[in-house]
This record gives structure tokens, C-alpha cells and sequence, in this order.
């Protein structure tokens, strides 16, 4: 009983403890790259969680250790837990650990200030130099930051803050290592290179790059540049610490050029070059002619180039495809590159004059608005092989009237001589009948013949339609678009006999119900959209056309009948 009592009374007792939660470092002010300790103790505190030092600003915690301690004094009962840091100051400077909160309890903030000292000669094991040009440049346009680390060969365990800046674009375009001989000693270098491309004008800041390493104990060398969070077995190897900083560098991000308007595209230098395929190109009416414009653009992206826009004559049709765009990264800079390409198949003979091509850019070099053009350019389109219209009307004989002229002298004849005169004129009155009679039965069989050619041609004609007909739908049917292409310049072929169609473009213009259909295989043809619909869509109009109000174009020929007669 007596136990239960003193226990109780123990509880009570120690319950009354006030919390308590302290902060100290054991230097101040403490040399720039040297470790020194962070201490919290919370004594007696209620759920005493550890505290977030991530409000900790400028210092570098490298490692951490806790214990936890009670102890019974009289009546007295006290909990204590405590934490340790391992800290590292990268630069020289005033520093601040603000209040940290454990449990229900802050510490007080601690000032601390950070030297550099002169009997330290671990700055100069590792130095870092960053390069940057230009410092004046305009949005968007390409700034190259050159880092470079030198430092001795018996470093391991290596890393540097990530490069990151507000307000830019950042973009690693390179890494190389080499090594030198300097003063009689081995010295490594690395160059790390960094495409910087501005948002807005103002001025952007460079921020210190800060490099980590550690005196090589032996083992395999570790270096792993860019990831800060990655140090290796820091304090099993017991290596000493290495610590250097770039200096902070500003930009001047200069406001474009007033009153510019369109594509702002800064680059060092533009190119745009022109292919064909096959090359030299060769026009003929329905053929395709692939044509290819790439744009080159040094210190942009590729998605920088702007698009190439421009409106084929209506003699020629014009099929994209899509663009490719890419950007090499090099140790000079970006450079992007816009590839654009087209089918063009021309609907005509002649002559076609093709519109030029322009990209304006700001020259960066000369600060200056530049245009690469490719001028404009006449081609000659060549016809069909074999297509000049062929007259194939039937010709229809004229009678010609043989125009005798008789002249008759009056002379005075005698009685016993008129009876000769008046057989041979019933002679010849005879013979001219009959001679009537046989040119009129002759040109009746002529025009009959005449008739049933034309009616044959006719009946030919629509023969053939029905069969290319029937052909069209197996090609339908079949779903390849070069089937259907061959299977409906066929049957324009049979439809237009004396004016046949040089192409599908043709075809549209003299059946404005298929433009759409004949389009969309068009894009399927030559500019590889593919559309599941598109033969669809033209099958659905080709099967409505209805051939018995349209004309030959010859008018060798009145009406055709129905497409699909029953």
C-alpha cells in the first residue's frame, strides 16, 4: 500500500515539470565549408516530435543523430530528448536558424555568421568558374552559362547544386571531363554547359553553383554532378570536406524591339533550304512531286521556327504533311530545326508559277530584322502521255450538187431535123433520173450507217461506263486508295472519251460532288492523314451521281443513261 503510494505521489510530481525546448550550435561564427553541430533538447515535453529544419535557409544539414534520456530525482521524474545536426555554411555571411517548433514549444532563433578563413586551404583544392555570354540579351533568346570545376584527382564523393533559375528556360546541352598538368600537378576540369532562355525582359541573376567533395581515402572515385541529395557514405569514409561556390553573375533581359510585330524568333543565324524528290523535280498533269523546305535556326528550339504558310494556285493541289521538329543540343548552343513537306500534284498543262517561301528573324549579331526568302519559280507541267484529244467524230458525207450549166442556141432547124434532138433530150432526161434516183437510195444507206455507228458508239460508251462502274466498287470494297485512284481515273476515262481527265483534281471540277470525297484520298495518298472515313465518304458520293442529265463534253453524244440501270 504504502508502494502504491509513493508511486502515485512519483506521477503527480514528476507531472508537474515544466517543458522546456533549447537551441545552441557549438561555433559561432563558424568557417565556410566546415561542419560544425546543431543542438535541440526538449526537456519534459509533451509529444516532442523532431522539428522541420526545412525553414532553415542557406545552411546545408549533412547528417543527424537523436537520444532520449529520463531520470528519476527524489520525486522528480525529467524526460529529455535531443537532437544533433551536422551543418555546413557554403558561403560567407549572416545567417539565421529560426525558431524551431517541437511539441507545444520553440526555441529561441539563433544569428549566426559565417567566415572565411585564411589558413584554410580547402578553397583552393576546387575551384568553379562560370562564363556567361551574352549578359545583354532579348526574350527568349539563347544565353550560354559555362561551369567550370577544377579541381585535383584525389577528390571523390563529388556533386554541385542543380542549376535552376526562376523566370527562364534552363537547358543542359553538355558535360565533358579532361585532364591537365599545371604547376607540376594533376588537375581534372569539368565543363558543364547551360542554354538559358529568358521569359521577359528585366534582369535575371545567375544564382552560386556550389560544389561538394571529399579528400579520396581510397575506394572507387564517385562523382555525380547535378544531384545534390546524393553523398555517399559521408561519414563512414571519414574523408575531409571540400566545399567551393561560384560567383553570382545578372543578366540584362532588354524589351523587344518597338513597334516589331509577328513571329519573334532571336537566333545567331537562319538557313532555309529547298529539296525535291525525285530531283530535279519532273511536272506532269496527276503525277505527284514531293516538296520538302527545312529551316535551320542556331540558339532557338525547334518549336521556335515558325510555320510555313502559303496558298497553292488553284492549277496544282498541294497535300502536308506533318512537320518535324527537333533540336540538337551542342557545346556551342541549340539548334533547332522545322521540317515541312508537301505533295503537289498539278491538274493542268502549262505553265504554274510556284509562290515564294520567307522567314523573318531577329538577328541577334547584327540586332536587326533579317527575311531568308526562297523566291517564287515557274515550272512547266507536262500533259498525259498520249492524251491529246483525238477527233473521233463521225463524219457525215454533204452531197455536192453538181451545177451544169447549159447554154442552148436558137437556131432555126428544120423540120426533118428536130426528131434526132428531141430522143437525145429523153435520153439524157432519162439518165439524169436515174442518176437521181441512185444517189438518193446511196446517201439514205450512208446516213443509216451513219446512225448505227453513232448508236453503237453509244451503246459502246455506256457498256464501258457500266464495266468501269463495277470496277470502282471492287475498289471500294478492296479499301486500298491506289486502287481506288487507278479504278476512278478509268472510269473518267470511259465517262470523257474525247476530253479524257488528266487527273482526280479533273474529275472535281467536272463533278463538283466528289471534291470533298476525292480530297480526303488525296490527303490519304500523298499526305499520309490517315481518315477511316475517307473512302467511305466517297463511296457514299460517287454511288449518287446520276449520269442522265450530264453532257459529253465533245456533244458527240446526247445523254447518258443511268449509272446504276436497272
Amino acid at each position: 500500500m504504502r508502494k502504491l503510494i509513493f508511486l502515485v505521489i512519483l506521477i503527480f510530481a514528476g507531472s508537474q515539470v515544466w517543458g522546456e525546448v533549447t537551441a545552441w550550435v557549438n561555433k559561432n561564427p563558424v568557417v565556410v565549408g566546415n561542419m560544425f553541430q546543431l543542438h535541440i533538447e526538449a526537456k519534459n515535453v509533451d509529444d516532442a516530435e523532431e522539428p522541420d529544419l526545412s525553414s532553415i535557409q542557406g545552411l546545408q544539414v549533412l547528417n543527424r543523430s537523436v537520444q532520449n534520456q529520463t531520470s528519476i530525482m527524489g520525486t522528480s521524474v525529467s524526460r529529455t530528448v535531443s537532437w544533433t545536426y551536422i551543418l555546413i555554411a557554403p558561403s560567407a555571411g549572416n545567417y539565421l536558424i529560426p525558431a524551431l517548433q517541437v511539441g507545444n514549444e520553440q526555441t529561441s532563433p539563433i544569428s549566426l555568421e559565417a567566415i572565411v578563413s585564411t589558413l584554410n586551404p580547402q578553397q583552393k583544392l576546387v575551384r568553379l568558374e562560370v562564363d556567361v555570354t551574352p549578359k545583354k540579351v532579348y526574350p527568349q533568346q539563347q544565353v550560354l552559362v559555362r561551369l567550370r570545376i577544377s579541381r585535383g584527382d584525389q577528390l571523390e564523393n563529388e556533386s554541385i547544386t542543380p542549376f535552376e533559375l526562376a523566370g527562364a528556360q534552363v537547358e543542359k546541352l553538355s558535360q565533358r571531363s579532361h585532364q591537365t598538368v599545371k604547376n607540376g600537378k594533376k588537375q581534372e576540369i569539368t565543363e558543364i554547359v547551360y542554354a538559358v532562355l529568358p521569359e521577359k525582359s528585366g534582369t535575371i541573376v545567375i544564382p552560386q553553383v556550389r560544389y561538394h567533395g571529399e579528400v579520396m581515402q581510397g575506394g572507387i572515385t564517385q562523382r555525380n554532378f547535378g544531384n545534390l541529395r546524393d553523398f555517399g557514405n559521408l561519414f563512414q569514409k571519414r574523408g575531409r570536406r571540400i566545399f567551393s561556390t561560384s560567383e553570382q553573375q545578372t543578366v540584362e533581359v532588354k524589351p523587344m524591339p518597338s513597334g516589331f510585330k509577328g513571329w519573334w524568333l532571336p537566333a545567331d543565324k537562319l538557313v532555309i533550304e529547298e529539296m525535291w524528290q525525285p530531283d530535279p523535280p519532273l511536272f506532269r498533269v496527276g503525277e505527284p512531286v514531293t516538296r520538302t523546305v527545312a529551316i535551320f535556326a542556331n540558339g532557338a528550339f525547334g518549336n521556335q521556327i515558325p510555320e510555313i504558310s502559303f496558298v497553292y494556285p488553284a492549277a496544282i493541289k498541294g497535300y502536308a504533311d506533318q512537320p518535324v521538329i527537333e533540336t540538337e543540343k551542342t557545346s556551342e548552343g541549340l539548334k533547332g530545326m522545322r521540317k515541312e513537306k508537301w505533295a503537289l500534284i498539278p491538274n493542268q498543262a502549262g505553265k504554274i508559277k510556284l509562290p515564294g517561301i520567307s522567314v523573318s528573324w531577329w538577328d541577334v549579331s547584327r540586332d536587326e530584322l533579317r527575311t531568308a526568302v526562297i523566291p517564287s519559280k515557274i515550272i512547266n507541267v507536262l500533259p498525259v502521255p498520249g492524251s491529246q484529244p483525238q477527233n473521233t467524230a463521225l463524219e457525215t458525207p454533204v452531197p455536192q450538187k453538181n451545177k451544169t450549166e447549159t447554154a442552148v442556141l436558137q437556131e432555126p432547124v428544120r423540120a426533118e431535123e428536130s426528131f434526132p434532138w428531141k430522143n437525145a433530150a429523153i435520153g439524157f432526161a432519162l439518165l439524169w433520173g436515174l442518176t437521181m434516183l441512185l444517189w438518193f437510195v446511196n446517201r439514205n444507206k450512208k446516213i443509216a450507217s451513219t446512225i448505227k455507228k453513232e448508236e453503237n458508239f453509244i451503246q459502246d460508251q455506256q457498256n464501258a461506263i457500266r464495266e468501269t462502274t463495277k470496277n470502282v466498287e471492287k475498289a471500294f470494297r478492296s479499301g486500298d486508295p491506289g486502287t481506288v485512284q487507278t479504278a476512278l481515273l478509268k472510269w473518267g476515262n470511259s465517262v470523257w472519251v474525247n476530253d479524257p481527265p488528266q487527273g482526280l483534281e479533273q474529275i472535281v471540277e467536272r463533278m463538283p460532288e466528289l471534291k470533298n470525297g476525292i480530297n480526303a484520298l488525296n490527303s490519304v495518298l500523298y499526305g499520309k492523314h490517315q481518315n477511316g472515313n475517307s473512302l467511305e465518304e466517297l463511296h457514299t458520293d460517287f454511288r449518287r451521281i446520276s449520269l442522265s442529265d450530264k453532257k459529253s463534253n465533245n456533244n458527240k453524244y446526247t445523254q447518258l443513261k443511268p449509272m446504276y440501270p436497272e
